[in-house]
């Protein structure tokens, strides 16, 4: 089964026992909400090194997009994946909706990002309205966003910021045959949706990126020797999946 599916078919949001809400404004505003962990929230800057990379990615995707800061979370684990499959956000976000908690959710993009090394995979998860995401320290030492061209090459930093916009795309509807990839020189530069996946095993690619190709017609080659080119930015065909999303049921 691939991960997707897996992760849309696991409890973390189907066992919450609620029916959900219905979003559907033919007008609205993305939402996107962001928190910490305890542990992440001790690095200095996060907040306004993650802030301006969303901003500048969804501002440029959407056109009325809001990002906000929705404060520190005690969490169980600092296993990223882990919390969203295993429930725990996910049970934290509808508790809030329900005010019989701390974390008041919005309607589209809700991330929590934990203090987790991004030398462990997998490195985050995002189903429906939900993600999580490690990598704090590595995204605290990003230099600010006006000082990053949109294509840069891959460290752990701007890994861990292509993982965090990877996953906020999952959140919203968009999949791993929405993203782009494009030759240059020496390099193979990869959008969000495709991320870090051309250059993982073959068994991790039959059972995560089976694709041949994305729905935009964009087709998805071997890397080859290339070396990894990181678009930070949504590309052509994401942005257009991002202009055209209008909501969809949350858990809460």
């Amino acid at each position: 089964m691939r991960r997707r599916k897996f992760l849309l078919s696991v409890g973390a949001v189907g066992s919450m026992g609620v029916t959900g809400r219905r979003i559907a404004h033919p007008e609205r505003t993305l939402n996107v909400k962001l928190w910490f962990s305890d542990r992440a929230a001790a690095y200095s800057g996060l907040w306004s090194r993650v802030e301006g990379y969303l901003r500048r990615a969804f501002e440029d995707a959407h056109g009325d997009a809001v990002v906000e800061y929705g404060g520190t979370v005690s969490v169980t684990s600092e296993r990223a994946y882990d919390l969203v499959v295993e429930g725990e956000w996910p049970r934290r976000l509808v508790e809030g909706a329900a005010g019989v908690g701390p974390v008041d959710p919005c309607d589209d993009v809700n991330l929590l990002v934990t203090d987790e090394p991004m030398t462990e995979w997998p490195t985050g998860a995002g189903i429906p309205h939900v993600a999580a995401v490690g990598g704090a320290a590595e995204l605290a030492g990003l230099p600010p966003v006006g000082e990053t061209e949109p294509v840069v090459s891959r460290t752990w930093g701007t890994y861990a910021l292509q993982v965090l916009l990877h996953e906020c795309g999952h959140t919203i509807g968009l999949d791993h045959d929405h993203g782009s990839m494009r030759t240059v020189a020496d390099g193979l530069v990869v959008s969000p949706m495709v991320s870090g996946y051309p250059w993982e095993t073959e068994s991790v690619k039959s059972e995560h990126f089976d694709y041949d190709a994305s729905v935009c017609g964009c087709r998805y080659v071997e890397p080859e020797g290339r070396d990894p080119r990181l678009l930070l930015q949504f590309d052509d065909c994401e942005a257009e999946r991002i202009r055209d999303y209008r909501g969809g049921v949350t858990p809460w």
